[in-house]
């Protein structure tokens, strides 16, 4: 059982306190003075005054908060626990938030055991050092308010204790004096706290204050006397002394303060003691060679101050003279006899001996003597173990020996000593660095930013190296807004950096952003006047964007003799590149002789040679091109481009022999681009070794995988492709040209189906002239290996004469297109239908039409002409052959075999086709498959023509196109009339409208044409079909077509005039048929001229209705004198592989055979 008493006077509450202290100048409010009155009552333990005062408040404000706590209290102190509970409980349920009922409450916790062990297990937790258990304790308690000021000032007294938390602690101490005036044992405990933080001005006012209250008299004066004893003995000190006295001028205080004084007065007159004082200081203030003389006038007359001769020791390292401060710092242990200044001594001993011994291991590593530097870093472990220093030179040591991994282990442990030593941190890095920059760079990023601060410049450094890779590879993949995006974030880093301008700059104008570029460039010109470097840069950046003059003139602004040799290059070749673009505006104004002539008077320069080559080549004059190419080779025995060209003019020229004579014993270097490389597999390929080509361009695919997506490597994939498809591996030229897509920047990724392989092959017009071949080959070889089935049903109509003329015809027509060798074949058939209507008969039944013998005798039977007929067809084309062969319409009076072949090259920019063919005629019946005479029972017609033809074009895809055709066939029919055709055909048009999905044509064209013969009669022997011996036609044609994603159209129309005359012709050309009793056997039908004007209209529209559907319908009509044709059609296709590219431009349907050409 233990004892507690409770000083009752202590439990003034705090809110008591906050009454004013003074009253004399202001009325009280009778409740406020009657408090005042119970708080004096207590705070002298005068408990009648106290409840005299409860007694009246009680009657004047019962509820009062403050009234009941000061009850609760007096109960307390009276020991009637139940009043003090009672008052407790009715102060909870008026003011269960007031302040007055938490210190209540507090107070009522103070009586029982618990919360007083708790309060005892604090103050053991402070006195144990252990502050921030025991200020846990004290908040748990009172939750931040002591209910007592005696706890207050403990409480405060602690967190003084807790780092950074004094000068919080003082205020509070302040306050607490504000509301406690006068209270000594908390002034004095403020007091020390101000002296602890270096406010001696506020603390000996205080301690005067203090010393006015006999209770804190003689503690005011101990702690004074203790504060100006300790000070240095000066003048400052015997002030001190006297203002002392001044205010306690009796007691035992007053007496040692003036043997202190005397003692400090006498010392002050002793120069050795003035030049004691004054070393000391010089030392307590930093101060080394200016303290020497001083301390040692001290020291001659006093050999054995310890103080003495450890500040000249101090002052003695710090002139840098460890050895003597060494030496000192023992003497003054030894004379140190009361031994209170040994640990300093002893310290001082270790720590200099451990930087004498990190001098001189410097000095050994800077001298190269890493055995004497090793040896002195260990001598300073020794000394201590626990300073990173001494491993620090022992990982320098270890980094000149060129073992980085222990030297990695050595800065380690230093930072295990000292975390944040930047030199440890700096030896790291350079380690790491050599390792990788990404290794280095993640290292300091997992560095708290106090330690990243120390090494904030090889930080940045490294940042900004990984943003400029960063963008650089970015820059190779041709992903230039995403590369000036890096460039943009590492430029705040170097912002003077000429070389990370004009990087930035190149991916901004690559990236469509020429002004911000340009910017770029002209606020670092503003930055740096005469940086020689920035001009080079500046017009390296100005020459790579075809701005040659202005590059020029911007070298121009430093003297010449200040240039280095990259600059005379680029000035060299800013000169001949003007040289060179002045050729070609000549060249492209037509004028390419002045261009060559002009060239030739240049001095000689490889590349004018190599130019005025190339321009040879391309002209077809290869001897020409090989002399400058091989004039390069004299000059330049390795020139890579030189040698190219030579073996690329021969293989144009056809030399295939020298051309591969070259290749072998001419191989390109092993450094060779791989550009240079895949032009030398092309020579292969062309000089007809796939299998060498083949090999080589296996190799180049290899390398170029690796590569950034570019020209380059999209040229490698495509070319790779394009001999894949010559040697008939369609499937790897296929998986070619996906790579292709991807290296020339049309798609990121493959494509994983034909719907995204082949969208990815429809033009866009942003395209450079790459990505449009790339998509080009690819659709053709992709269209080329699809299998096609089209079912298409074609309409003729022209009015005329019933049975002869009146011609109606229906062909519905079945073909399959599939891959065959390089080209594709297809199988078909046509189900022709003809109907040339009825013959008008008498009342007889006769009809007496010109047709066969029927013209005089007239005819019965057969009234309505019409027939029906099926053909099969087979045929085959490449990109230069042609052939077919087939039937007319079995089923027909007449049945022929029929066919062509056709050849198709090119000529300086003209294509032209020879073509050899048996067509039928089919503009009639008659004409097409044959008719009986009703009379003679003989069948005739089915006119098939049997010639040649020879079509040419121009078109370079510009403006302006024109073509011709001329032909020249034998026209043989079944009792008919041979007879001769020669057909003259021209034209030109012009684009007004030239786009990829868009174009809109006018043009001018002719016709002239020649019979022998007139046989278009329908008489026996007669052909039926158009026959004038002259026909001379001009028309004016308008076309536009379109296309859209899933829609493709033609809409075209035109006028023409026409002039035709015909010759008389016998009715019955061939007399051998006519029977000799026929009245109109020798009958002439005479000729005729006319001329006229026509027009014609058309239409044709395609729907792609899915990837492998697609429907089509057109119609077209003509109107001419005596010649009113109308034409319609349907036809549906599928596609087996499916296709999401460009549909035709205009769209295709299928050509009826007989029409072929």
């Amino acid at each position: 059982m233990h004892n507690f008493k409770i000083n009752w006077l202590n439990l003034i509450p705090l809110s008591l306190a906050m009454l004013p202290q003074a009253r004399a100048a202001e009325a009280v409010a009778p409740e406020q003075w009657l408090l005042e009155q119970v708080r004096i009552g207590e705070a002298g333990n005068k408990d009648d005054l106290v409840r005299q005062s409860l007694y009246r408040l009680e009657l004047m404000d019962p509820n009062n908060p403050d009234v009941i706590a000061a009850r609760m209290r007096l109960a307390l102190r009276q020991g009637n626990m139940a009043l003090a509970q009672q008052q407790l409980d009715k102060l909870k349920t008026l003011a269960p938030q007031s302040s007055a009922y938490r210190q209540a409450q507090m107070n009522m916790l103070l009586t029982q055991p618990e919360t007083r062990q708790k309060l005892q297990q604090a103050r053991l937790m402070a006195t144990a050092g252990r502050l921030p258990e025991a200020k846990a304790q004290y908040d748990a308690l009172f939750h931040g308010e002591p209910p007592t000021l005696d706890l207050a000032v403990e409480y405060w007294r602690l967190v003084a204790r807790l780092p950074g938390q004094e000068a919080k602690a003082l205020k509070q101490l302040q306050a607490l004096d504000q509301q406690y005036s006068g209270n000594a044992a908390l002034r004095m405990s403020l007091a020390r706290m101000l002296f602890s933080q270096n406010q001696d001005a506020q603390a000996y006012e205080l301690l005067q204050k203090i010393a006015a209250d006999p209770a804190g008299r003689g503690d005011a004066a101990d702690l004074w006397l203790d504060k100006v004893k300790a000070m240095p003995v000066s003048a400052q000190s015997v002030a001190a002394l006297n203002r002392f006295l001044g205010v306690f001028d009796t007691g035992d205080q007053a007496t040692r303060a003036r043997e202190e004084l005397a003692r400090q007065q006498k010392l002050l007159a002793d120069p050795a003691y003035q030049a004691r004082v004054r070393g000391l200081a010089q030392v307590d203030k930093g101060g080394s060679r200016a303290a020497i003389p001083e301390l040692q006038k001290a020291l001659a007359a006093a050999p054995n101050d310890a103080e003495v001769l450890g500040a000249l020791g101090q002052a003695y390292s710090r002139a840098g003279n460890r050895p003597q401060a060494l030496k000192l710092f023992r003497q003054a242990l030894a004379a140190d006899k009361s031994g209170y200044g040994s640990g300093k001594w002893q310290s001082l001993i270790k720590s200099t001996g451990y930087w004498l011994a990190i001098d001189e291991g410097d000095k050994a590593l800077k001298a190269g003597n890493l055995a004497l530097a090793r040896q002195k870093y260990q001598q300073a472990r020794q000394h201590d173990d626990s300073d990173g220093d001494a491993f620090i030179g022992l990982g320098d040591v270890a980094v000149a020996s060129k073992d980085d991994a222990a030297a990695e282990g050595f800065y380690q442990q230093a930072l295990r000593r000292d975390p944040g030593n930047g030199s440890a941190l700096r030896g790291l890095v350079n380690i790491y660095q050599r390792q990788s920059p990404e290794k280095a760079l993640a290292y300091l990023d997992g560095l708290p930013r106090s330690q990243q601060a120390k090494l904030r410049s090889t930080l940045d450094g490294l940042r900004l190296d990984r943003l400029k890779q960063q963008a650089e590879t970015l820059a190779q993949q041709q992903q230039w807004q995403q590369a000036a995006e890096i460039y943009r974030r590492a430029q705040p880093m170097a912002p003077d950096d000429v070389w990370l301008t004009y990087r930035y700059a190149q991916a901004l104008r690559q990236a469509g952003q020429p002004q911000q570029a340009d910017a770029l460039f002209r606020q670092l010109t503003q930055r740096q006047h005469a940086n020689p470097q920035l001009t080079y840069a500046y017009a390296l950046y100005l020459s790579g964007s075809d701005r040659d003059r202005q590059a020029l003139a911007q070298l121009n602004t430093l003297p010449a003799a200040q240039w280095n040799d990259n600059m005379r290059e680029l000035a060299q070749r800013l000169k001949m590149q003007a040289v060179i673009e002045h050729a070609e505006r000549l060249r492209a104004a037509g004028d390419e002789a002045a261009a060559e002539a002009y060239l030739r008077r240049q001095p000689a320069d490889t590349r004018i040679d190599l130019l005025l080559a190339d321009w040879a080549l391309a002209r077809g004059e290869y001897a020409a091109a090989l002399d400058d190419y091989q004039r390069v080779k004299r000059r330049e025995p390795n020139n890579p481009d030189a040698q190219l060209g030579e073996i690329e003019a021969y293989v144009a020229q056809g030399d295939l022999d020298a051309a591969r004579q070259r290749l072998k014993t001419e191989p390109q270097p092993q450094d060779a681009s791989l550009n240079s490389q895949r032009r030398v597999a092309n020579a292969w390929g062309a000089v007809g070794d796939p299998q060498q080509a083949d090999a080589l361009f296996s190799r180049l695919k290899t390398a170029a995988a690796s590569e950034p997506a570019g020209q380059t490597k999209a040229l490698v994939y495509r070319d790779a492709a394009r001999l894949e498809r010559a040697q008939q591996q369609p499937e790897r030229a296929q998986q070619d040209y996906r790579q292709a897509m991807v290296a020339g920047g049309i798609t990121p990724t493959l494509p994983q189906d034909n719907d995204g392989y082949t969208y990815l092959t429809r033009n866009n017009p942003s395209d450079d002239w790459l990505k449009r071949g790339i998509r080009s080959d690819a659709a053709d070889l992709y269209r080329q290996q699809d299998v096609n089935v089209t079912l298409d049903h074609d309409y003729w109509r022209s009015s005329g004469t019933g049975g002869i003329s009146d011609f109606n015809a229906h062909d519905t027509m079945l073909q399959v297109d599939m891959p065959l060798y390089d080209g594709r074949a297809f199988l078909r058939t046509d189900t022709v239908q003809l109907d040339a209507g009825r013959f008008s008969t008498d009342g007889s039944g006769k009809y007496y039409e010109t047709f066969g013998t029927c013209h005089t005798q007239g005819c019965r039977g057969d009234e309505h002409q019409k027939t029906t007929g099926t053909s099969v067809a087979a045929g085959w084309k490449n990109d230069r052959w042609a052939a077919d062969i087939g039937t007319t319409p079995m089923g027909f009076e007449v049945v022929d075999w029929t066919g062509g072949l056709a050849y198709s090259g090119d000529w300086n920019h003209i294509g032209w086709t020879l073509a050899a063919s048996r067509r039928p005629i089919s503009s009639s019946l008659l004409a097409f498959g044959g008719a009986k005479d009703p009379n003679t029972g003989t069948t005739w017609g089915g006119v098939r023509a049997t010639g040649v033809s020879l079509s040419a074009s121009y078109d370079r895809g510009e403006a302006n196109g024109v073509w011709a055709d001329l032909s020249a066939h034998q026209l043989t029919g079944k009792n008919v009339a041979d007879n001769q055709r020669q057909r003259l055909m021209a034209g030109y048009y012009y684009k007004l409208i030239n786009e990829d999905n868009r174009r809109l044509s006018v043009g001018l064209n002719t016709m002239l044409w020649h019979y022998q013969k007139d046989l278009s009669g329908y008489s026996l022997g007669q052909g039926g079909y158009y026959s004038p011996q002259q026909y001379l036609s001009l028309s004016l044609p308008v076309n536009y077509r379109q296309r859209t994603e899933n829609w493709s159209w033609e809409l075209g129309g035109s006028v023409s005039l026409s002039h035709s005359k015909t010759d008389s012709q016998r009715r019955y050309p061939l007399q051998g048929l006519i029977p000799d009793s026929l009245p109109d056997k020798f009958a002439v039908e005479d000729g005729s001229a006319s001329s006229g004007v026509g027009y014609t209209l058309r239409a044709i529209v395609e729907r792609r209705l899915s990837s492998h559907w697609t429907l089509g319908a057109g119609i077209d009509i003509q109107q001419a004198k005596d010649y009113t044709p109308s034409h319609a059609l349907i036809y549906l296709r599928y596609s087996l592989a499916g296709w999401q590219g460009d549909l035709d431009l205009p769209p295709q349907p299928l050509t009826p055979y007989a029409d072929f050409k």
